[in-house]
C-alpha cells in the first residue's frame, strides 16, 4: 500500500484529533465533577441515572406528605390532649354538685358557670385547624367541625396522606366518632350537667357515667392517632434509609473520583503534547531531506 504524504498528515491529524477530544472530555468531566455529562457518555448509565433520580423524586414526595400526616395528627393528639384534662375538672364539678350536704344553689349556680366556660373551652379545642382546616371536620370546605350550639358541621369524608407506595394512612378523627353524635354529643352532655346544676342535681349521677364514656372515647381517639403517628415515623424511618441508599447509587454512577481523575487528565494531556510534538517534528521531515 503506497502511503502519501497527504495520508500520512490525514492519519497524523485524526491521531491528535482524537487524543484532543479524549482529553477534552476528561477535562469536563473533571470540571462538572461528574462521570456523565451527555447520555452518549454512557447511555446505559443516563438511563440508570434516570430511574434513580425519579425514585427520589418520590421519596420527596412521600415525605413532604409524611411531614404534612405528622402536623396533622401532632394537632389532633394535643387537641384531645388538652380536652381530656379539661374534662377531668369538670368531672371534679359534677362531683363537687353531687354532694348535696354541703351544695346549696348558690355554690351549684357557680359551678354550673364554670362547666359553662368549660363547654366553651372545650368547643374551640373541637374546632381546632391544621392548615385552615378542621381536624375534627373530616374533608369539610368549612372552617369549623362544631357550630356555636355544639352541632357538628363536618361530614363523613376520608383524610389520607399517601406516605410510601401503596401505604396511605387514614388520619381521620370523626368530630361524631370523639364527641358523639348530634344530639347526645359531649356538648349536649355538658349543656345537660350545667342545667342540673341549677335545677336537678338528682341527675348528675347519670351525667357522670355519660362523661366518664365519652372520655373513654375521647382516649381511645387520642390512642389511634398516637398509633398512626408511630406508623408514619416508622415509615419515615425506612425512607430516609432508603433515600441515603439511592442517593450513594447515584453518586457513584454519576460523580467522579477526583483523585483518579486528576491522573488521568495530566495523562491524556502528556499523551496529547507528545504526539503534538511527534507530529510537528515528522511533517517537517519531506524528500528533499532524503536527497541532501
Amino acid at each position: 500500500m503506497r502511503v502519501t504524504v497527504g495520508s500520512a498528515s490525514r492519519g497524523a491529524l485524526a491521531g491528535l484529533q482524537a487524543d484532543a477530544s479524549r482529553l477534552a472530555n476528561l477535562q469536563k468531566q473533571i470540571t462538572s465533577g461528574r462521570q456523565i455529562t451527555k447520555p452518549s457518555d454512557s447511555p446505559t448509565g443516563t438511563v440508570t441515572a434516570l430511574q434513580l433520580r425519579s425514585q427520589l423524586k418520590q421519596l420527596h414526595q412521600y415525605q413532604a406528605n409524611a411531614t404534612d400526616a405528622l402536623g396533622w395528627l401532632t394537632t389532633v393528639d394535643s387537641s384531645l390532649h388538652s380536652i381530656t384534662s379539661q374534662l377531668q375538672q369538670v368531672r371534679s364539678l359534677v362531683l363537687q354538685g353531687m354532694n348535696t350536704g354541703t351544695g346549696n344553689a348558690t355554690s351549684n349556680e357557680a359551678l354550673a358557670q364554670q362547666v359553662d366556660q368549660a363547654r366553651a373551652s372545650l368547643l374551640s379545642l373541637a374546632n381546632s385547624s391544621y392548615l385552615g382546616r378542621p381536624v375534627f371536620g373530616g374533608t369539610t370546605a368549612g372552617d369549623v367541625a362544631f357550630d356555636a350550639a355544639g352541632s357538628y358541621v363536618g361530614d363523613t369524608g376520608t383524610v389520607a396522606r399517601t406516605v410510601g407506595p401503596n401505604n396511605a394512612i387514614d388520619l381521620n378523627t370523626p368530630g361524631t366518632a370523639a364527641f358523639g353524635a348530634n344530639g347526645s354529643n359531649l356538648f349536649d352532655l355538658l349543656k345537660d350537667i350545667s342545667a342540673n346544676l341549677r335545677t336537678n342535681p338528682s341527675g348528675l349521677g347519670a351525667n357522670l357515667q355519660q362523661l366518664d364514656s365519652r372520655q373513654v372515647a375521647i382516649t381511645n381517639e387520642q390512642s389511634l392517632a398516637g398509633a398512626k403517628y408511630q406508623r408514619i415515623q416508622s415509615v419515615q424511618n425506612t425512607a430516609n434509609t432508603n433515600r441515603v441508599q439511592l442517593k450513594s447509587q447515584l453518586s457513584d454512577l454519576q460523580e467522579i473520583d477526583l483523585a483518579d481523575m486528576a491522573i488521568q487528565v495530566t495523562s491524556a494531556n502528556a499523551a496529547y503534547q507528545a504526539a503534538l510534538a511527534t507530529t510537528a517534528k515528522v511533517s517537517q521531515i519531506s524528500l528533499l531531506d532524503f536527497l541532501r
